[in-house]
């Protein structure tokens, strides 16, 4: 194991700042030191994001120095005044590529001072927003130290960006060619992306997946709630992660009298950027709003059955699946047959699975879970928290993610 390298990370999610996309970068920057390796972390002072949780910087290492770069939100500023006067196309030009070049310049700044103060070995940057890739792009051409660039989520083709114009997402895409082809390595969060510049053959590109931490849910003796079936989503509601197919499915049950309102609970624990969201009429719907990592790991424990939703369009599995697997609640898994998600809930038994698009398999299969639950006899998966541990532990990930970091840096020593 090597010793005494350093990594500079530039990653604009990270505690305090909370949410899905801080748990990555976070769990890498905390198991690092262990693998001989020191990061230094550029991220930013912004408050702009609507989801905060500083119990998170509890996990940063002792030792760690994080820089903070403010961002200033114009794209954001843009995009809102645009929607308020109805240019909807104007709106998705203003906030090219994902709202967060605004923090660029500033995190630019702040790299090389960082870089002038003490040189890494390696340059680490992890998208979204895309800005921090732009930044590492510069500099590692500037300096020539090797680059590692970390794609959490496809860019050019994701689909949540689908409804670009025609001039953006090829924008889009010559970022994204000249972004993976200047990287030393590109690491994606699952094998099927598709990155231009870095097809699934190239030598340079290696899959680290999203995990679980052993020590953010214990293998305790909580139980879930006894006087009802709490089916718990825990993440955020956005654009077209709207869970509207389970909310039809269970008005749906309810009107046939299959399900009991008043011994039912749909629990969203997490933000709602969904305008005027609400359930339908009938369906028992409780938000919590935001609540911090450690509350969200708490919700999953005293839950009966845990809600996965990705439309159909995204094979993204959620890292949360992983979080899920190891509560051990089963799970009701609505995606593409093809996601990730799907193959871990049915190959290891952990709970039911149903397509987005497909309204009677949902309601089929949460009829199913709820008969069960009635009768006493909906069972915790057994043993799932060891198997998803033994696949899927942020600290071995890191360990993958140490080996291709070195082997970045040995590569260019030799040249």
């Amino acid at each position: 194991m090597p010793t005494g390298r350093r990594v500079l990370v530039i990653a604009y999610y990270f505690p305090p700042l909370g949410g899905a996309g801080v748990q990555r970068t976070l769990k890498f920057v905390k198991y690092l030191p262990e693998l001989g390796w020191t990061p230094t972390v550029v991220s930013t002072s912004s408050r702009v994001y609507g989801a905060r949780d500083t119990t998170l910087l509890g996990e940063v290492p002792e030792g760690v120095r994080v820089v903070r770069a403010p961002g200033f939100p114009v794209a954001r500023w843009f995009a809102i005044l645009l929607g308020k006067l109805g240019l909807r196309r104007l709106r998705l030009w203003a906030s090219w590529p994902d709202g967060g070049l605004g923090w660029a310049p500033a995190a630019f700044l702040a790299v090389r001072r960082e870089l002038r103060r003490e040189r890494p070995d390696v340059i680490f940057s992890s998208s979204a927003p895309y800005g921090g890739h732009v930044v590492a792009l510069a500099l590692h051409r500037l300096t020539g130290i090797p680059w590692v660039a970390d794609f959490r989520d496809e860019w050019a083709s994701n689909p949540h960006l689908a409804e670009q114009p025609h001039l953006l997402a090829e924008a889009s895409r010559r970022a994204e060619r000249a972004i993976a082809r200047a990287a030393d390595r590109i690491v994606v969060a699952a094998d099927y992306f598709e990155l231009e510049g870095a097809s699934p053959s190239d030598p340079r590109r290696v899959t680290i997946t999203n995990g679980v931490d052993a020590a953010d849910i214990a293998a305790d003796d909580a139980e879930p709630v006894a006087d009802r079936f709490r089916l718990s989503f825990i993440g955020t509601l956005y654009g077209t992660i709207d869970a509207a197919p389970i909310l039809e499915a269970v008005e749906r049950l309810i009107a046939d009298g299959a399900v009991d309102p008043e011994r039912f609970e749909l629990r969203v624990v997490g933000n709602v950027w969904i305008p005027g969201f609400a359930g339908p009429d009938g369906v028992p719907l409780v938000q919590t709003g935001y609540v911090s990592h450690d509350q969200a790991v708490a919700e999953m424990r005293r839950s009966t059955a845990l809600l996965l939703y990705v439309p159909a369009a995204s094979r993204a599995p959620s890292g949360k699946v992983f979080e899920y697997l190891a509560a051990e609640r089963p799970i009701l898994c609505v995606t593409r047959p093809d996601n990730l998600a799907a193959t871990l809930v049915r190959e290891w038994d952990a709970g039911e699975t149903a397509a987005p698009d497909d309204e009677q398999a949902i309601a089929t299969a949460l009829r199913s879970m709820y008969e069960r639950w009635e009768a006493g006899e909906l069972r915790a998966p057994h043993g799932v928290r060891e198997r998803v541990l033994a696949h899927y532990s942020r600290r071995e990930l890191t360990g993958r993610l140490a080996e291709v970091l070195e082997s970045a840096a040995v590569e260019r020593d030799r040249s």
